[in-house]
């Protein structure tokens, strides 16, 4: 399974992405897969939920061409700020 963007919605895309060891991988760039993969396999039995969280956030991330864009134009000094709402899909925004 791979995340795909879904229609926009408010003018973002959101992308879906269950928060599972595999769909994450899936949806990592090929050449991130072996460091998720270490740091899977040196986590403890605890810590392998803070791992997957960590690592689902950048999948997201990086699984929106748009919001790589918003990124790349930022880095570029053309754009001052990205909106929390294309980073977190399900961040919380005036009480909503």
């Amino acid at each position: 399974m791979t995340a795909q963007p879904l229609d926009p919605h408010d003018g973002f895309t959101r992308v879906h992405l269950p928060r599972t060891i595999k769909s994450v991988r899936s949806a990592l760039p090929v050449e991130k897969r072996a460091q998720f993969a270490t740091e899977l396999d040196d986590s403890e039995a605890g810590g392998l939920a803070n791992v997957v969280d960590r690592w689902w956030t950048r999948a997201v991330v990086w699984s929106s061409p748009r919001t790589m864009a918003k990124l790349a134009a930022a880095d570029a000094g053309q754009l001052t700020f990205v909106p929390i709402e294309e980073v977190f899909p399900d961040f919380p925004r005036n009480g909503r």
